[in-house]
């Protein structure tokens, strides 16, 4: 993960480079037009910390007191913002997709029934896509998801009047998932 701050002091842009790689802060710091300057300012620095968790604290921290002095946050690498929220969402959403099309493949196959108790279990992260998926889904998908919600919920209540509607609900939506995601990973491939 890679941060830039700058801030302009007369004519001149002072940067601050942040870089964390898992443990491991790498600080550097600056100007764009040292030759303006009497003295040097150049510094760089490497910090070690025992868990992952405490260098992103750390790094953190350091954004936050370099604000305070007045350095803004650049994004010079075009990275747009939400971009891992989008994929962790699609990450889980891929595994989310491979065990719909899994169960529906398997009551196909097999002699034996998915529980119903299992059904509304699959049921509910569907609703959860169709609500919280407003801004990484398309509105289409999204009713998809929820109308095969609404019948998951259905054959929860009613299992033995509709014994084939799980495995094409599971199937079908996992399908329509999965191409989806695999278009728009595609798409965020070219952009790149």
């Amino acid at each position: 993960m890679i941060q830039t701050l700058s801030k302009q002091v007369g004519g001149i842009t002072y940067f601050w480079y942040l870089y964390r790689d898992g443990r491991t802060i790498q600080i550097y710091h600056g100007v764009t037009e040292q030759w303006k300057l009497d003295q040097d300012v150049s510094d760089e620095k490497k910090e070690q910390y025992s868990t992952r968790r405490q260098a992103k604290r750390r790094m953190e921290e350091l954004i936050a007191e370099k604000q305070a002095e007045g350095y803004k946050q650049d994004d010079i690498y075009g990275m747009q913002p939400g971009r891992k929220e989008r994929e962790k969402f699609r990450r889980r959403t891929f595994w989310f997709a491979y065990i719909l099309m899994g169960l529906g493949l398997f009551q196909f196959v097999t002699p034996f029934s998915v529980l119903p108790i299992v059904v509304f279990g699959m049921g509910i992260p569907l609703m959860l896509l169709a609500f919280l998926g407003k801004g990484y889904l398309p509105t289409w998908l999204r009713i998809v998801c929820f109308v095969s919600y609404f019948f998951m919920h259905v054959i929860h209540q009613q299992e033995s009047y509709i014994p084939y509607l799980f495995p094409v609900l599971s199937i079908g939506t996992g399908i329509l998932l999965w191409f989806h995601l695999r278009k728009t990973r595609q798409q965020m491939k070219v952009e790149q």
